[in-house]
Protein backbone atom coordinates (compact mmCIF):
# COMPACT_ATOMS: atom_id res chain seq x y z
CA UNK A 1 0.00 0.00 0.00
CA UNK A 2 1.28 3.60 -0.50
CA UNK A 3 1.38 5.87 2.41
CA UNK A 4 -1.74 7.83 3.78
CA UNK A 5 -1.94 11.47 2.88
CA UNK A 6 -2.74 11.37 6.61
CA UNK A 7 0.34 9.96 7.74
CA UNK A 8 1.86 12.16 4.89
CA UNK A 9 0.99 15.27 6.19
CA UNK A 10 0.84 14.47 10.27
CA UNK A 11 5.38 14.10 9.55
CA UNK A 12 5.60 17.28 7.70
CA UNK A 13 3.79 19.36 9.85
CA UNK A 14 5.31 17.94 12.48
CA UNK A 15 7.44 20.44 14.95
CA UNK A 16 10.81 18.54 15.22
CA UNK A 17 10.62 17.76 11.10
CA UNK A 18 9.68 21.58 10.98
CA UNK A 19 12.92 22.25 13.35
CA UNK A 20 15.58 20.24 11.59
CA UNK A 21 14.34 21.56 8.30
CA UNK A 22 14.52 25.56 8.82
CA UNK A 23 17.22 27.04 6.44
CA UNK A 24 18.04 23.99 5.19
CA UNK A 25 15.93 24.56 1.99
CA UNK A 26 14.19 26.51 0.45
CA UNK A 27 12.47 24.21 -1.69
CA UNK A 28 8.68 23.22 0.18
CA UNK A 29 7.72 20.35 -2.24
CA UNK A 30 8.45 17.21 -0.50
CA UNK A 31 8.41 15.29 -3.62
CA UNK A 32 11.75 17.43 -4.82
CA UNK A 33 14.08 17.18 -1.80
CA UNK A 34 16.88 15.49 -2.13
CA UNK A 35 18.44 12.58 -0.80
CA UNK A 36 20.33 14.46 1.81
CA UNK A 37 17.07 15.97 3.36
CA UNK A 38 15.49 13.09 3.45
CA UNK A 39 17.93 11.18 5.54
CA UNK A 40 18.51 14.01 7.96
CA UNK A 41 14.21 13.68 8.31
CA UNK A 42 15.18 9.89 8.67
CA UNK A 43 17.45 10.86 11.65
CA UNK A 44 14.94 12.76 13.49
CA UNK A 45 12.26 9.71 12.77
CA UNK A 46 14.93 7.20 14.18
CA UNK A 47 15.18 9.22 17.17
CA UNK A 48 12.05 9.31 18.13
CA UNK A 49 11.17 5.56 17.15
CA UNK A 50 14.10 4.37 19.88
CA UNK A 51 12.82 6.82 22.76
CA UNK A 52 9.32 5.37 22.21
CA UNK A 53 10.97 1.35 21.99
CA UNK A 54 12.99 2.41 25.15
CA UNK A 55 9.85 3.48 27.21
CA UNK A 56 7.17 0.63 25.48
CA UNK A 57 10.17 -2.85 24.46
CA UNK A 58 6.90 -4.35 23.82
CA UNK A 59 7.13 -2.78 20.32
CA UNK A 60 10.04 -5.03 19.22
CA UNK A 61 9.05 -8.18 21.05
CA UNK A 62 5.75 -8.44 19.26
CA UNK A 63 7.41 -7.68 15.83
CA UNK A 64 5.48 -4.30 15.53
CA UNK A 65 7.73 -2.29 14.07
CA UNK A 66 11.38 -4.83 13.04
CA UNK A 67 10.43 -8.31 11.49
CA UNK A 68 11.37 -11.31 13.13
CA UNK A 69 14.11 -12.11 10.54
CA UNK A 70 15.52 -8.60 10.87
CA UNK A 71 15.30 -8.64 14.60
CA UNK A 72 17.04 -11.89 14.91
CA UNK A 73 19.51 -10.91 11.92
CA UNK A 74 20.52 -7.80 15.01
CA UNK A 75 20.63 -10.13 17.80
CA UNK A 76 23.10 -12.45 15.83
CA UNK A 77 24.80 -9.38 14.69
CA UNK A 78 25.16 -7.89 18.32
CA UNK A 79 25.77 -11.25 19.90
CA UNK A 80 22.34 -10.64 22.03
CA UNK A 81 20.27 -13.98 23.90
CA UNK A 82 17.11 -11.73 24.21
CA UNK A 83 15.41 -9.17 22.90
CA UNK A 84 15.91 -6.77 25.84
CA UNK A 85 19.72 -7.17 25.23
CA UNK A 86 19.00 -5.33 22.44
CA UNK A 87 16.79 -2.85 24.18
CA UNK A 88 20.30 -2.26 26.10
CA UNK A 89 22.26 -1.62 23.00
CA UNK A 90 19.33 1.10 22.05
CA UNK A 91 19.51 2.60 25.32
CA UNK A 92 23.76 2.73 25.07
CA UNK A 93 23.48 4.25 21.84
CA UNK A 94 24.70 7.64 23.06
CA UNK A 95 22.94 11.10 21.52
CA UNK A 96 24.90 11.00 18.16
CA UNK A 97 24.54 7.08 17.12
CA UNK A 98 20.95 6.41 15.39
CA UNK A 99 19.05 3.11 15.12
CA UNK A 100 18.17 2.89 11.07
CA UNK A 101 14.39 1.96 11.76
CA UNK A 102 13.28 3.74 8.39
CA UNK A 103 15.88 5.13 6.13
CA UNK A 104 16.00 8.70 4.41
CA UNK A 105 15.75 6.11 0.78
CA UNK A 106 12.84 4.51 2.21
CA UNK A 107 11.08 7.77 2.69
CA UNK A 108 11.96 9.47 -0.30
CA UNK A 109 10.36 6.22 -1.87
CA UNK A 110 7.01 7.01 -0.26
CA UNK A 111 6.93 10.93 -1.35
CA UNK A 112 7.54 9.83 -5.27
CA UNK A 113 4.51 6.94 -4.94
CA UNK A 114 6.58 3.95 -3.00
CA UNK A 115 4.44 1.03 -1.51
CA UNK A 116 5.07 1.21 1.61
CA UNK A 117 5.19 -2.15 4.05
CA UNK A 118 3.10 -2.10 7.43
CA UNK A 119 6.52 -2.62 9.75
CA UNK A 120 7.56 0.86 8.26
CA UNK A 121 4.31 2.46 8.61
CA UNK A 122 3.77 1.20 11.87
CA UNK A 123 7.46 2.67 12.39
CA UNK A 124 5.80 6.41 11.55
CA UNK A 125 2.82 5.73 13.66
CA UNK A 126 5.09 5.32 16.72
CA UNK A 127 7.23 8.53 15.74
CA UNK A 128 3.64 9.96 15.47
CA UNK A 129 2.82 8.49 18.84
CA UNK A 130 -0.26 7.89 17.63
CA UNK A 131 -2.50 5.44 19.83
CA UNK A 132 -2.03 1.84 19.00
CA UNK A 133 -5.43 1.22 19.15
CA UNK A 134 -5.83 4.07 16.46
CA UNK A 135 -3.41 2.89 14.27
CA UNK A 136 -5.99 0.84 12.16
CA UNK A 137 -7.86 3.77 11.35
CA UNK A 138 -4.42 5.82 10.26
CA UNK A 139 -4.04 2.60 7.83
CA UNK A 140 -7.28 2.73 6.48
CA UNK A 141 -6.97 6.13 4.68
CA UNK A 142 -6.96 5.23 0.99
CA UNK A 143 -6.13 7.83 -1.72
CA UNK A 144 -9.14 8.43 -4.28
CA UNK A 145 -7.22 11.86 -6.07
CA UNK A 146 -5.16 14.62 -5.49
CA UNK A 147 -6.84 16.46 -2.63
CA UNK A 148 -9.82 14.22 -2.13
CA UNK A 149 -9.38 10.43 0.08
CA UNK A 150 -11.75 8.38 1.90
CA UNK A 151 -11.43 6.92 5.58
CA UNK A 152 -12.47 3.28 4.46
CA UNK A 153 -13.82 2.97 8.52
CA UNK A 154 -16.18 5.39 8.06
CA UNK A 155 -18.30 3.34 4.68
CA UNK A 156 -16.54 -0.05 6.43
CA UNK A 157 -16.36 -1.20 2.86
CA UNK A 158 -20.02 -2.88 3.16
CA UNK A 159 -19.89 -4.00 6.48
CA UNK A 160 -22.36 -3.42 9.48
CA UNK A 161 -21.00 -2.03 12.91
CA UNK A 162 -24.25 -4.95 14.15
CA UNK A 163 -21.66 -7.58 12.86
CA UNK A 164 -19.17 -7.26 15.31
CA UNK A 165 -21.97 -7.31 17.69
CA UNK A 166 -23.06 -10.46 16.48
CA UNK A 167 -19.53 -11.96 16.84
CA UNK A 168 -18.76 -10.94 19.81
CA UNK A 169 -22.07 -12.89 21.20
CA UNK A 170 -21.49 -15.83 19.48
CA UNK A 171 -17.94 -16.44 17.91
CA UNK A 172 -15.44 -15.48 19.69
CA UNK A 173 -12.81 -18.06 21.56
CA UNK A 174 -10.22 -20.92 21.31
CA UNK A 175 -10.13 -22.83 17.66
CA UNK A 176 -7.99 -25.58 16.19
CA UNK A 177 -8.00 -24.40 12.65
CA UNK A 178 -7.06 -27.46 10.16
CA UNK A 179 -5.48 -26.89 6.75
CA UNK A 180 -3.44 -28.44 3.93
CA UNK A 181 -0.02 -27.89 3.84
CA UNK A 182 1.78 -26.62 0.34
CA UNK A 183 4.86 -28.05 0.49
CA UNK A 184 3.57 -30.93 -1.35
CA UNK A 185 3.62 -33.31 1.52
CA UNK A 186 -0.20 -33.59 1.54
CA UNK A 187 -0.25 -33.54 5.62
CA UNK A 188 -2.61 -31.30 7.10
CA UNK A 189 -1.86 -28.49 9.71
CA UNK A 190 -3.55 -28.26 13.15
CA UNK A 191 -2.98 -25.01 15.16
CA UNK A 192 -4.68 -22.91 17.94
CA UNK A 193 -7.02 -19.92 15.99
CA UNK A 194 -7.99 -17.21 18.94
CA UNK A 195 -10.61 -14.72 18.02
CA UNK A 196 -11.20 -12.70 21.26
CA UNK A 197 -11.55 -9.13 21.94
CA UNK A 198 -9.25 -6.58 22.23
CA UNK A 199 -9.32 -3.40 25.64
CA UNK A 200 -9.62 -1.26 22.71
CA UNK A 201 -12.95 -3.44 21.63
CA UNK A 202 -11.70 -4.82 18.45
CA UNK A 203 -12.10 -8.22 17.91
CA UNK A 204 -8.70 -9.82 17.23
CA UNK A 205 -7.14 -13.00 16.02
CA UNK A 206 -3.84 -14.73 16.58
CA UNK A 207 -2.30 -17.49 16.01
CA UNK A 208 1.08 -19.49 15.34
CA UNK A 209 1.77 -21.59 12.45
CA UNK A 210 5.02 -23.45 11.26
CA UNK A 211 7.18 -20.94 13.21
CA UNK A 212 4.98 -18.04 12.00
CA UNK A 213 3.33 -15.84 14.05
CA UNK A 214 -0.12 -14.26 13.44
CA UNK A 215 -1.69 -11.57 13.95
CA UNK A 216 -4.51 -9.86 12.57
CA UNK A 217 -8.78 -8.63 12.91
CA UNK A 218 -11.97 -9.42 12.82
CA UNK A 219 -13.41 -7.33 9.17
CA UNK A 220 -16.89 -8.60 9.72
CA UNK A 221 -20.04 -10.46 8.30
CA UNK A 222 -21.20 -10.10 5.16
CA UNK A 223 -23.37 -11.89 2.94
CA UNK A 224 -23.29 -14.86 5.69
CA UNK A 225 -19.84 -14.76 5.90
CA UNK A 226 -16.88 -14.07 8.24
CA UNK A 227 -14.09 -12.35 6.80
CA UNK A 228 -10.51 -12.18 8.77
CA UNK A 229 -7.50 -10.58 7.70
CA UNK A 230 -3.86 -11.79 9.49
CA UNK A 231 -0.61 -10.03 9.19
CA UNK A 232 2.65 -12.58 9.29
CA UNK A 233 4.87 -10.95 12.03
CA UNK A 234 7.86 -13.02 11.46
CA UNK A 235 7.64 -12.32 6.83
CA UNK A 236 6.26 -9.92 4.90
CA UNK A 237 2.95 -11.81 4.04
CA UNK A 238 -1.08 -11.75 4.70
CA UNK A 239 -3.38 -14.17 5.01
CA UNK A 240 -7.34 -13.53 4.10
CA UNK A 241 -9.71 -15.77 5.69
CA UNK A 242 -13.38 -15.99 4.50
CA UNK A 243 -15.65 -18.35 6.54
CA UNK A 244 -19.04 -20.06 6.02
CA UNK A 245 -21.65 -19.26 9.26
CA UNK A 246 -24.75 -18.69 7.65
CA UNK A 247 -27.40 -18.23 9.95
CA UNK A 248 -25.39 -20.41 12.61
CA UNK A 249 -24.93 -19.28 16.21
CA UNK A 250 -22.21 -20.35 18.31
CA UNK A 251 -21.34 -22.86 15.79
CA UNK A 252 -19.55 -26.00 16.59
CA UNK A 253 -17.58 -25.95 13.17
CA UNK A 254 -16.64 -23.39 10.36
CA UNK A 255 -15.86 -24.11 6.60
CA UNK A 256 -14.04 -21.45 5.18
CA UNK A 257 -10.99 -20.78 2.68
CA UNK A 258 -7.78 -18.64 2.90
CA UNK A 259 -5.82 -17.05 0.64
CA UNK A 260 -1.61 -17.22 0.72
CA UNK A 261 1.20 -17.90 -0.82
CA UNK A 262 2.80 -21.11 -1.22
CA UNK A 263 6.18 -22.21 0.13
CA UNK A 264 7.26 -23.79 -2.79
CA UNK A 265 7.41 -21.57 -5.94
CA UNK A 266 5.88 -18.33 -3.73
CA UNK A 267 2.54 -18.45 -5.87
CA UNK A 268 -1.05 -17.56 -4.73
CA UNK A 269 -2.68 -20.59 -3.62
CA UNK A 270 -6.42 -20.41 -1.82
CA UNK A 271 -6.47 -23.59 0.60
CA UNK A 272 -9.61 -25.23 2.35
CA UNK A 273 -9.83 -24.39 6.02
CA UNK A 274 -11.84 -25.91 8.90
CA UNK A 275 -12.36 -24.36 12.38
CA UNK A 276 -13.39 -26.21 15.03
CA UNK A 277 -14.62 -24.53 18.37
CA UNK A 278 -13.16 -25.93 21.90
CA UNK A 279 -15.41 -26.20 24.52
CA UNK A 280 -12.90 -26.37 27.32
CA UNK A 281 -11.43 -23.02 28.72
CA UNK A 282 -7.91 -23.57 28.41
CA UNK A 283 -6.15 -20.45 29.84
CA UNK A 284 -2.78 -21.66 28.55
CA UNK A 285 -4.62 -22.52 24.64
CA UNK A 286 -2.20 -19.67 22.85
CA UNK A 287 0.82 -21.68 24.03
CA UNK A 288 -0.19 -24.99 22.75
CA UNK A 289 2.19 -26.27 19.32
CA UNK A 290 0.58 -26.41 16.07
CA UNK A 291 1.24 -30.21 14.68
CA UNK A 292 1.08 -32.33 11.55
CA UNK A 293 -0.91 -34.96 11.00
CA UNK A 294 -0.08 -37.43 8.26
CA UNK A 295 -3.21 -37.85 5.55
CA UNK A 296 -2.47 -41.43 5.36
CA UNK A 297 -2.86 -42.07 9.17
CA UNK A 298 -4.79 -44.80 10.87
CA UNK A 299 -6.78 -43.81 13.68
CA UNK A 300 -8.23 -46.42 16.32
CA UNK A 301 -11.25 -44.23 17.35
CA UNK A 302 -13.42 -41.31 16.11
CA UNK A 303 -11.52 -38.06 17.18
CA UNK A 304 -11.80 -34.59 16.76
CA UNK A 305 -8.60 -35.06 14.02
CA UNK A 306 -9.84 -38.30 12.98
CA UNK A 307 -13.19 -36.94 11.79
CA UNK A 308 -11.07 -33.68 10.31
CA UNK A 309 -8.44 -35.65 8.71
CA UNK A 310 -10.74 -38.10 6.97
CA UNK A 311 -12.27 -35.10 5.49
CA UNK A 312 -9.68 -33.78 4.13
CA UNK A 313 -8.64 -37.11 2.59
CA UNK A 314 -12.16 -37.50 1.33
CA UNK A 315 -12.57 -33.96 -0.68
CA UNK A 316 -11.34 -32.76 -3.69
CA UNK A 317 -9.89 -29.48 -4.52
CA UNK A 318 -8.14 -28.62 -0.88
CA UNK A 319 -5.18 -26.81 -2.85
CA UNK A 320 -6.16 -24.33 -5.54
CA UNK A 321 -2.55 -23.11 -6.94
CA UNK A 322 -1.70 -20.33 -9.24
CA UNK A 323 -0.16 -20.86 -12.99
CA UNK A 324 1.82 -18.24 -14.48
CA UNK A 325 1.50 -16.50 -17.30
CA UNK A 326 2.24 -13.76 -19.40
CA UNK A 327 0.75 -14.40 -22.50
CA UNK A 328 -2.96 -15.78 -24.16
CA UNK A 329 -0.20 -18.91 -25.70
CA UNK A 330 0.60 -19.59 -22.36
CA UNK A 331 -2.84 -20.25 -21.23
CA UNK A 332 -3.28 -22.26 -24.06
CA UNK A 333 0.02 -24.49 -22.90
CA UNK A 334 -1.72 -24.50 -20.05
CA UNK A 335 -4.84 -26.33 -21.69
CA UNK A 336 -3.12 -28.63 -23.70
CA UNK A 337 -0.82 -30.35 -20.75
Amino acid sequence: MQLSDKIKSSITENPQIIAILKNKSREKTWENFTRTHFNLIAKTINKQITKEVLANPDLVEMGLIIGRQSLEKQLRTLRCNHVYDFIKYLSNMGEYRVYNWISGKTLQSYWNGGEAKYIKINSLLVFLQVPFDEWDNWQKVQELGRGNSIRLSSVNNGFSRSSMVIIKNYYLGNYFLYYPKTDGSSNIIKTPFILKEHENGQIIVRSVSEGHRYSGKVIGIRDGCLYINCQNLDFEEMEQYVFNIGLETKPEVLFGVSTTVSVRNRRPVALKNILVKQTKDDKNFDNIHEIEIALDKIFDTETEEAIIVNYFKNSVHNIITTNSCRKLEDVKKIINK
